[in-house]
């Protein structure tokens, strides 16, 4: 290479690298789209980049949007419908728009053809006949304390402060467990349980925020953005809150959320 060509390349150079840095950034696409069943649109599908973590829902008549750039995994789930992935390719990237067919949930039972293999109908008893392979689990194994669940500090605590029979009897005789009655009246068991139940909340909190966006369950349930927070924070004083498993399911939550919502825009003058 000579030092004319070396020249050019100089010069160049910073060019490409500006053109591939000003690509990848506006690889970045809106994407639309619809998703339908055989037969017609499906509304509240959950849709998820499973590479960003961004999701929105369709709405009533099936449209959604969401942040795409190539070579993410759209994932689309809902209770009736089979859970489909799609991989953003350059087709759909450049197109902006995509339609998703759905298949429904349909449970076939197998047909079951019974032999005549000397069978009791005694399940117990026939299951021995057959060469089965047991599931091998920390429980099968008779691991000590296999079935215990690993409590928080708080949990710890609260178990320290509250454990035990507040009064036992031996015949006409009393014992008093003084730490956990001192514990209740100073209230510091009231304060760890609140405490125990502040942690779930948290818990849940946090792993709604990382699913659901301001903006989309504004719209899914018909709420304000500026109000979300104060619905999030009347869903979490509800009492039945707590009731919400500590693994969420996004559809379970949505549908939580869907239900207090209406009382929620009642309260608010919402409607």
């Amino acid at each position: 290479m000579n030092n004319k060509d070396s020249f050019r390349l100089f010069i160049l150079l910073p060019i490409l690298l500006t053109s591939i840095i000003g690509y990848s950034q506006e690889n970045i696409v809106e994407l639309t789209g619809i998703v339908t069943s055989p037969n017609y649109t499906v509304s509240d599908i959950l849709v998820v980049n499973i590479n960003s973590k961004k999701s929105t829902i369709t709405d009533i008549k099936g449209f959604f949007s969401i942040e795409v750039k190539l070579q993410d995994t759209l994932q689309f789930s809902a209770v009736s419908y089979r859970k489909k992935e799609i991989v953003i390719t350059d087709e759909i990237l450049n197109q902006k728009k995509i339609q998703v067919d759905l298949e429904e949930k349909i449970v076939n039972l197998d047909e079951v053809v019974i032999l005549p293999h000397n069978l009791t109908g005694t399940v117990a008893l026939d299951i021995k006949k057959f060469d089965t392979n047991p599931v091998i689990t920390s429980t099968s194994l008779g691991l000590p304390k296999a079935n215990i669940k690993v409590k928080t500090k708080n949990e710890r605590l609260l178990f320290e402060a509250d454990d035990g029979k507040l009064i036992k009897f031996y015949g006409v005789a009393a014992t008093v467990n003084v730490t956990k009655l001192l514990n209740k009246i100073s209230g510091r068991t009231k304060k760890l349980k609140n405490r125990v139940l502040l942690d779930k909340h948290i818990k849940i909190e946090n792993e709604i925020d990382n699913l659901f966006s301001k903006q989309v369950l504004s719209e899914a349930l018909g709420i304000p953005q500026t109000n979300i927070a104060d619905f999030l924070d009347f869903c979490v004083n509800h009492p039945d809150f707590s009731k919400l498993p500590e693994t969420i399911d996004a559809l379970k939550v949505l549908k939580y959320f869907k239900s207090k919502s209406y009382e929620y825009k009642k309260e608010n003058g919402l409607n």
